[in-house]
């Protein structure tokens, strides 16, 4: 388990602030839910144009900079395979085009979270049963013919210093015949820096973005409400057909490796 970083006391200011945008984020997320609910209610795939407005409304709101490097690519249905730090990575993914992401059960019934989770139509998995004929299908059902789908293939989050190995078997449904004769990967990556580090040296951002400890949701949010915000780096790799892969295994190698590659390019190292 890890260690809890610590940090500075909240100030009193800082509270007011994180107040402050804390109800402007509560405003303008039901003066969104109204007419997500709408659309919703006459199976309309325009809410989803609503869940990516409200995103991007929220990164502003909690001052989330985003800067984009690489190209996302334009074919469909497609499935991004990326690292994971934060929640805050929804709002950052989100924010860029509509998405559907790929999240454990648990989270359905994570207070606040869970339910933006379902607004957002997010796909919910037994992951030791991801292979399952019955989870297959829905998400066969979710991409084809033409969506996004986001799964995070480390399988948990961590302080964005490193790029985990992937869980290859979370790979297995896109090797369903209807999914690989169609579909495309591609690698993303995405990483917080610290405002702090040079130009020329930057650094990730280990303890106010990420989520990945023991700190509590709330505490952790309320923590980085108080703040100014954050830049956070997205390098899309190139992406390939599934077609192209033998089997998961393969295909787990090859999007660990561009995630890698992307993160050293953030940093610099490439």
């Amino acid at each position: 388990m890890a260690t809890p970083h610590i940090t500075a006391p909240i100030t009193p200011a800082q509270h007011v602030k994180a107040g402050l945008k804390f109800t402007t984020l509560m405003v303008w997320l039901f003066a969104m839910l109204i007419p997500f609910l709408i659309l919703e209610g006459l199976k309309l795939r325009a809410s989803s144009q609503i869940v990516r407005i409200w995103h991007l409304g929220a990164r502003k709101i909690t001052g989330i900079k985003v800067e984009v490097t690489g190209s996302p690519s334009e074919t469909l249905p497609l499935l991004l395979l990326g690292n994971h730090t934060s929640y805050l990575d929804i709002p950052v993914i989100n924010a860029l085009f509509t998405v559907n992401f790929i999240a454990k059960s648990e989270v359905r019934s994570w207070p606040g979270i869970g339910f933006l989770a379902r607004c957002c139509q997010t796909i919910f998995v037994e992951r030791r049963a991801i292979k399952s004929h019955e989870q297959i299908k829905i998400l066969r059902d979710k991409i084809l013919p033409d969506r996004r789908l986001v799964l995070f293939a480390e399988g948990t989050s961590t302080d964005g210093s490193v790029v985990l190995p992937f869980k290859s078997s979370l790979m297995e449904f896109v090797f369903d015949e209807k999914i690989a004769e169609v579909c495309h990967v591609q690698p993303i990556t995405v990483l917080c820096l610290k405002d702090s580090a040079s130009a020329s040296s930057p650094e990730p951002e280990t303890v106010l973005y990420p989520w990945f400890d023991d700190t509590t949701l709330a505490f952790h949010f309320w923590r980085f409400m108080a703040t100014s915000g954050c830049t956070v780096k997205v390098h899309f790799s190139p992406s390939r057909p599934v077609s192209e892969f033998d089997n998961r295994k393969e295909l787990t190698r090859w999007a660990h490796a561009g995630v890698q590659n992307g993160y050293d390019i953030i940093l610099k190292k490439a």
